[in-house]
């Protein structure tokens, strides 16, 4: 009996091509740990030293954006020979509180609310999108984890805990990473014995695709805040001076919003309105479009 011809390029691929799944783990479970373990950790030392000053200084430049949306919006009106009667003043400011609102929300959300208010208020935010991918996601991941089908104290027993907390947050992000992470998908060794040379080809080319594009993200994870001043919050020369700069740009942004201020008062005759937190209705969205079209964007 004559035994198949093994191409002689496969076992070099195949080794490659477990190399590569493993590299593709070992960097998606990297990127799981910084998220999920070390950011939520070095966030909270950030917050413990600056959370006052942050809040603060998040709050006076969204004044400031918005107060500086009002004054260009009603500058365009007197530059064009507009004469600003209170109902269009009126109008001009209900542009600016329903294009702001939700960027106060998430400003509370970010500050004023406790982990269950903010988990509630993010969940409220997935679109109908994101939601079905999540579910898809979580059923093939209970397929491979549920401890029924692989025991309670399996090896994927941590991986299952994961699964209902990102299921539980709304997190399609996590999710998805879990996917990578466990390999779902991808053949086993016994379902391998009858590629051939071209199949593993394709397949090594898509796992080294994969794993470019997780090492691009765990890069650009590890370039971000808080993680490139993981070494300054523990050097108290750094958080004097970061607190200094934090007040000095908060003296800005007051120094800022006191210009136009008066820049308000000189164009309006009165003072800025304390503006609303509004949830836009497809009317308003419909009156927004033809307000910015007919009186912003269609004359810049």
């Amino acid at each position: 009996m004559t035994l198949p011809q093994i191409h002689p390029e496969i076992e070099e691929i195949r080794s490659r091509y477990h190399t590569a799944r493993r590299e593709l783990r070992a960097a998606v479970e990297e990127w799981h740990r910084l998220s999920n373990e070390v950011r939520p950790r070095l966030n909270a030392t950030y917050q413990h030293y600056f959370g006052d000053l942050e809040r603060e200084l998040q709050f006076k430049a969204l004044e400031g954006a918005e107060l500086f949306r009002r004054v260009e919006l009603l500058s365009i009106k007197v530059a064009r020979g507009e004469r600003l009667t209170p109902e269009i003043i009126d109008l001009v400011n209900q542009v600016v509180d329903k294009e702001y609102a939700k960027f106060k929300r998430r400003l509370r959300e970010a500050f004023d609310m406790d982990t269950e208010q903010s988990e509630r208020a993010a969940q409220q935010r997935v679109d109908l999108h994101d939601d079905e991918e999540l579910v898809k996601m979580y059923r093939t991941l209970v397929k491979k984890l549920h401890p029924d089908a692989v025991g309670e104290n399996a090896p994927g027993s941590e991986e299952w805990h994961r699964v209902q907390n990102a299921y539980r947050q709304r997190n399609v992000s996590q999710l998805r990473s879990l996917l990578t992470v466990l390999g779902v998908g991808d053949e086993d060794d016994h379902a391998t014995d009858d590629w051939d040379i071209e199949r593993w080809k394709t397949e090594l080319d898509e796992v080294e695709r994969r794993l470019q594009i997780e090492e691009r993200k765990l890069g650009r994870l590890r370039r971000q805040d808080p993680f490139v001043i993981e070494s300054e919050l523990d050097d108290q020369m750094w958080r004097t001076n970061h607190a200094a700069d934090l007040r000095a740009t908060i003296a800005e942004k007051n120094k800022e919003i006191a210009e136009n201020r008066e820049h308000y008062r000189e164009i309006t005759g009165g003072e800025v309105p304390q503006g609303t937190d509004v949830v836009k209705s497809a009317e308003d969205q419909t009156f927004d479009e033809d307000f910015m079209k007919n009186t912003y964007f269609g004359q810049r």
